[in-house]
């Protein structure tokens, strides 16, 4: 069975840019640059969650965290229900 055309080349870029990752990795300073970046990564995401609550916000939509907050408390009152469920089923013995 023949390759596709650039299967050679892609499965030689993949060697090297792995070669590459193990060197950055294997050194103190390239793993210091590599937590530097998923910080600013991480820092960048909730930036980003934020200025999209705010925008749905100003719109008048509902973002993620109101809809976790709806979840907790929906999980509340089941739970509260459940409890009173259960005293009046023994009160009622």
């Amino acid at each position: 069975m023949r390759k596709p055309p650039g299967a050679d080349l892609l499965g030689l870029g993949a060697r090297a840019v792995a070669r590459a990752a193990r060197a950055v990795l294997e050194d103190p300073r390239g793993q210091e640059a590599v937590a530097r970046a998923v910080g600013a990564a991480q820092r960048g995401v909730k930036r980003l969650e934020s200025a999209q609550e705010t925008v749905l916000h100003a719109f008048g939509f509902a973002a993620r965290p109101d809809y976790q907050d709806l979840q907790k408390q929906a999980a509340r009152l089941k739970r509260k229900a459940r409890e009173l469920s259960e005293k009046l089923g023994k009160s009622s013995r």
